[in-house]
């Protein structure tokens, strides 16, 4: 019998096209990611899809990290009407005898229809490929986590530090990408450190990252002796940060050197608490965008040479690009990029900052 899809020795001969169902606002981390790992082409995409062609094979494939499943595209056409997949449904059980079993199912079939396209397609895996054997306590969700640490230019010999660690999965993630770095895992909980130090192990981490029990606003490190921070700023009943946002930024602007990075998972309060100024000492330009001697801050959305599809919804590129210009720096941290990423029940925002000069704190 002939090697099928999900036969780990099949490869696509002549490239075989496919697409990812993929959080909304990660469409950008995917479509780059599809590109540097599987060499593909013809990459497209509309909200929560990611469409391309690629001769990679499925140990290649299963190396996606910011996507939620891959699917074989059979099929990818102009809409239909939604009542079709009651009906397509309906045909396949009496032509085939075939029963529903969403619980425990021989065959997957998925068939979107929305009123701007209609896919048919195979799923390659059962396993989603944001499930990570690796993490045995999830945190934050494992594609959100890659895709922050996908934009922080970590190289190897660098100090990357997590000042609010939680369970530690963006470290799990950094660390699992690029491993000839120095991670530090901070928090003031007795109980997230220990469920990091669970992931840590399970991962076989253990001596790639550090944990500290210290508080994110006094962190033992010497000014400027980091070179990445990335963060998921806590929100929600729990965390009631308030005004501390603006205390959390004063330590992370101490510890990192000029031309540093951060990257944080801000809640939409915090995204308004500091549109609205807090901290800011470096004015705006006159279109609400910032520069300096780092550059024009910027937002990366695919732009058209890079083949997105004409079918996309001008709202991500539009919502990523107003919440990026209406953010000022703060001190000598400058934002460069930003996007809007949806966490299930709430939305959020990626910010990616540069520091331009020493803050003298």
């Amino acid at each position: 019998m002939a090697a099928g899809p999900r036969d780990p020795a099949w490869r696509p001969a002549a490239g075989a096209r496919f697409f990812c169902t993929v959080g909304r606002g990660l469409e950008p981390f995917l479509m780059r990611e599809v590109r540097a790992r599987l060499e593909a082409t013809e990459v497209e995409y509309i909200l929560g899809k990611v469409f391309f062609t690629t001769c990679s094979d499925l140990n290649m494939l299963k190396k996606l990290k910011s996507a939620e499943r891959l699917f074989l595209l059979i099929k990818k056409q102009f809409p239909v009407p939604s009542e079709i997949g009651r009906i397509v449904g309906i045909a396949l059980m009496k032509q085939f005898g075939w029963k529903a079993d969403l619980r425990n199912p021989n065959l997957e079939i998925f068939i979107h229809l929305s009123d701007i396209y209609s896919v048919v397609g195979i799923p390659v895996f059962r396993v989603p490929l944001a499930s990570r054997a690796y993490i045995r306590t999830t945190g934050l969700r494992s594609t959100i986590a890659w895709a922050m640490a996908s934009v922080a230019e970590i190289e190897a010999g660098m100090f990357v530090l997590d000042p609010m660690c939680g369970f530690g999965t963006i470290l799990l993630e950094a660390a699992k990408e690029w491993p000839d770095v120095y991670y530090v895992g901070a928090d003031v909980s007795t109980s997230q450190l220990l469920g990091a130090s669970d992931n840590l192990k399970a991962a076989g981490l253990k001596d790639k990252i550090e944990l500290l029990k210290v508080s994110v606003i006094e962190l033992p490190l010497p000014s400027e002796s980091v070179d990445v921070i990335i963060s998921d700023i806590p929100f929600g009943k729990k965390f009631k940060l308030g005004k501390d946002i603006r205390s959390i930024l004063q330590e992370l602007e101490r510890v990192l050197r000029v031309g540093g990075t951060v990257v944080l998972l801000l809640s939409e309060a915090h995204h308004r608490r500091l549109k609205d100024g807090e901290g800011c000492s470096i004015p705006l330009n006159s279109k609400g965008g910032h520069t300096d001697e780092l550059g024009v801050a910027k937002c990366l959305i695919p732009e058209e040479k890079t083949g997105i599809a004409k079918t996309v919804s001008p709202s991500l590129e539009s919502s990523n690009q107003e919440c990026l210009d209406k953010m000022p720096p703060f001190g000598s941290l400058v934002p460069v990029e930003c996007y809007k990423v949806s966490l299930g029940k709430t939305d959020a925002f990626i910010y990616k900052y540069k520091k331009s000069h020493s803050s003298g704190l």
